[in-house]
């Protein structure tokens, strides 16, 4: 996946990724991890508050990506960032309409 990245960034003028340490991956696969789990919390109980969650969790992704930029680093980065922003926008859209009417589905904790 690196070397295919690295390639395209290339390909398209966007810069390549640097090379990858052993601290860059173990930090990578811990955050695939996260990622993979509330995937699979999203599939197993989808509430309409995980997709709030979700989505503000992507806002953050978003700000770090684009202080990421900002700072040097790949422009191949623009690429991942407007996918982040276009879906950090559609899971946050419905919120908009919840606050609106006032109605919200939250469960109870215990």
């Amino acid at each position: 996946m690196h070397d295919g990245l690295s390639s395209l960034g290339d390909t398209l003028g966007l810069g390549v990724l640097p090379a990858l340490d052993p601290m860059q991956t173990l930090y990578a696969n811990l955050m695939g991890s996260v990622v993979v789990v509330w995937a699979l919390l999203r599939i197993i109980e989808p509430l309409p508050t995980h997709g709030l969650f979700d989505g503000v969790a992507r806002a953050q992704f978003a700000l770090w990506q684009a202080y990421a930029l900002g700072h040097g680093a790949t422009r191949l980065l623009w690429l991942f960032l407007v996918v982040e922003v276009a879906f950090g926008v559609a899971q946050l859209w419905p919120w908009r309409w919840t606050r609106r009417t006032g109605f919200v589905s939250c469960p109870r904790l215990p």
